[in-house]
């Protein structure tokens, strides 16, 4: 079994409320419907997809397939194959995709913030004590709704995009001047 990192603050949360955690490495996405235990990140993927092709889960598949399935909260977020503009491919060509990518994915969604509607920041930047803010962070932006906003359509679309977002002088400088 591999294990899972958390962030220092989660872990000492964790610890705080005596909690029961289960660290899981990646399961097949139509093992369960249920949330993991003691509300754990979790991050999944076809079983059949991740022999067939560990690479590359959506290799000749159409862009609505569920490549993995996040969790915010109670809910799943997938990121769905999806196109050279959002999804799965979308990180991929974009020479972003690792495992590493994956859990810092997992990560902001599940224990990270949502700064604006479908927009969710891995840390609160001017959040905290620090006399020094981080210089970067990560950012996911999800759509909840349906694909292209067509009712009954692909709900939801998921996982648009994820990068790293570099914070601005301007903003490293409001944040240290924060009050604790």
């Amino acid at each position: 079994m591999r294990a899972t990192h958390f962030r220092k603050s989660t872990a000492t949360f964790i610890a705080a409320a005596g909690a029961a955690v289960l660290l899981t490495t990646p399961t097949a996405a139509n093992a369960s419907d249920e949330m993991p235990a003691a509300a754990t990140a979790h991050v999944s993927t076809n079983d059949a997809a991740a022999v067939a092709s560990a690479s590359d889960p959506c290799q000749r598949q159409h862009y609505s397939k569920v490549a993995y399935t996040y969790w915010i909260g109670p809910s799943k977020m997938p990121l769905r194959c999806g196109t050279k503009t959002w999804g799965y491919n979308h990180i991929v060509e974009r020479g972003r995709w690792s495992t590493s990518f994956s859990n810092k994915i997992s990560d902001t969604l599940f224990n990270g913030y949502e700064r604006s509607p479908g927009v969710y920041y891995r840390y609160k930047v001017g959040a905290g004590c620090s006399s020094k803010p981080p210089t970067k962070n990560f950012k996911v932006v999800v759509n909840k709704g349906p694909l292209g906003g067509t009712p009954g359509g692909l709900t939801p679309q998921g996982i648009i995009t994820a990068t790293v977002e570099y914070t601005t002088p301007a903003i490293a400088a409001a944040s240290a001047g924060a009050k604790c």
